[in-house]
């Protein structure tokens, strides 16, 4: 649950970003969207996109390991 919810708090940085105007990579999309520069918004998705996805394989290893039963399944 720990990195599903990691996963979850990279990605809606972004509401907090533009709401609180505090700079990173939340508020950078935002601010490339409004100048309709595509490749930064598409890069910037793909980088929560990798994050998104690579949390959620460290869950699903972390609980194969931590599982007996799928470790050793009959």
């Amino acid at each position: 649950m720990v990195t599903i919810n990691l996963a979850y708090l990279v990605v809606g940085m972004m509401e907090v970003e533009v709401v609180f105007v505090y700079p990173g990579m939340g508020q950078y999309p935002v601010d490339h969207v409004s100048k309709r520069d595509v490749p930064v918004v598409q890069a910037c998705g793909l980088v929560f996109a990798a994050v998104s996805i690579g949390l959620n394989l460290i869950a699903d290893v972390v609980s194969i390991l931590a599982n007996p039963r799928l470790r050793h399944p009959k």
